[in-house]
């Protein structure tokens, strides 16, 4: 895994494609400002917004060579010295039909405009080049660049790795083709909550070949589980075994080369937060508000896609199920009212003062079991899973896919919509903790944004 990734949302970085490939005679730049997620060594730089350079502030602009004003730059150093963002240099060569390269020319310029940079802002510096071929970035840091990758959020994923298609998923390659098989092969999911619905979902993930698995849960199998706990015995409720235990029972007896990673714990505590935001996607199947919260933050603030997953099976209204994909361009959970601000500040609450609250009469019914059936829940986590691979492998189409899927039980219809986020979200818009990372207060206990 490289440890240096750049992410970029889709419609960001076709925005930024489109105005440095404007000119196919001369070569463009740009400066890109992104949030930071640090682990150890390896970096992420989430871009959050971009400039084009003004055409009064190029002093060479050919193509094969340009030059920029360092009062562009400047600006550039201020805006980041104040809050911490990242610089992100980012320039084309027009002419190049390959994927491209950082030229000689490129080297010397970065050689004399980071130290500029950092005089003015001690922040992390990465650079793109872009060609119709493709697009190359890198990352520097004390003095030294190495390669770094870079990762359109929200766009069909691309298999760069030679890895080998088991004969077992055949007929899958039929339909998902190969490249698509060996991309699921190379992912690392994320699955919070093992009950109900997650259970469904990474049976099918080890089915499909997933190769990484992180499956989030604190909870032991009870005997109210087993009539939709996929997997589950009675044994398992005698000896009280832990939800996550089942699914690596699950991956082992399928015979499949899954991984599976148990962390059996909140995800409220800080092992479990960051162990998803290394994640390619994360399917949340829980129906605690502070858990959508969290899974809600990671993924806008840290770029890491989610797909929520909800059930809805009360006596009135409608009934049925909820898939929502969580990724910058997206509305949140707030957004669309799927959160709700006095059930997660009750449910943050100790138990003790849950019910003093509950006595006194201004909260209720937040203990009482929902109701629940396997073939609902089973039906809600086949959605989730299917539009993942269509959004990851593109099998079923390139175009723009809907964020929002409404299964209604009384017809069997599927719904797809795609709400707007609300201008100045505190979450999901660019003045909220849209791509902030570590520039804003992290998810886990103890510090939930």
């Amino acid at each position: 895994m490289n440890d240096a990734i750049l992410h970029v949302p889709d419609e960001l970085w076709r925005s930024i494609e489109a105005d440095l490939l404007s000119t196919p005679d001369l070569e463009r730049a740009a400066v890109g400002f992104a949030g930071v997620r640090r682990n150890g060594s390896a970096i992420r730089l989430l871009l959050r917004d971009w400039a084009p350079v003004p055409s009064d502030e190029y002093l060479v602009q050919l193509g094969h060579h340009l030059e920029v004003s360092p009062v562009f730059w400047a600006r550039a150093a201020k805006r980041c010295r104040s809050d911490g963002e990242a610089v992100v240099i980012m320039h084309s060569h027009p002419r190049d039909s390959q994927r491209p390269r950082f030229s000689p020319s490129d080297d010397a310029g970065e050689a004399q405009l980071v130290p500029k940079i950092r005089a003015r802002a001690e922040v992390p510096i990465g650079a793109v080049v872009v060609s119709p071929g493709g697009s190359t970035a890198r990352f520097t840091e004390n003095g030294n660049a190495r390669p770094m990758a870079l990762s359109v959020v929200g766009a069909v994923g691309h298999q760069t790795e030679e890895i080998s298609v088991d004969a077992a998923f055949d007929r899958q390659v039929l339909a998902l083709g190969r490249d698509g098989q060996r991309l699921i092969r190379g992912l690392r999911v994320g699955v919070v909550g093992a009950g109900g619905l997650g259970s469904h979902v990474v049976q099918q993930l080890v089915h499909l070949g997933a190769g990484h698995i992180v499956v989030v849960d604190p909870d032991r199998v009870t005997v109210t589980n087993l009539s939709r706990l996929v997997g589950a015995s009675r044994l398992d409720v005698m000896l009280r075994r832990k939800k996550t235990r089942l699914v690596r029972r699950l991956a082992r007896r399928t015979g499949r080369m899954t991984a599976i990673t148990e962390i059996s714990e909140s995800v409220e505590t800080r092992e479990a937060a960051e162990s998803l935001l290394r994640c390619d996607v994360v399917f949340g199947c829980t129906d605690n508000q502070v858990s959508r919260t969290i899974l809600n933050v990671i993924a806008f603030q840290y770029y890491t896609p989610v797909m929520d997953l909800g059930v809805e099976l009360q006596t009135t209204g409608a009934m049925g199920g909820r898939v929502t994909w969580l990724a910058p361009g997206g509305a949140c959970l707030w957004c669309m009212g799927v959160l709700d601000a006095e059930r997660v500040r009750v449910e943050q609450l100790t138990p003790e003062l849950r019910a003093d609250e509950e006595a006194r009469g201004y909260i209720q019914g937040l203990d009482e079991p929902a109701p629940a059936v396997v073939s609902i829940n089973g039906v809600v986590a086949s959605l989730a899973v299917t539009e993942m691979l269509a959004r990851f492998t593109g099998f079923a189409g390139r175009d723009s896919r809907s964020t929002l899927l409404l299964y209604r039980l009384v017809d069997g219809v599927v719904r797809r919509t795609s709400p707007s986020g609300r201008a100045g979200c505190p979450t999901c818009s660019k003045s909220g903790l849209l791509g902030a990372g570590d520039l804003a207060i992290p998810p886990w206990r103890g510090g939930l944004a």
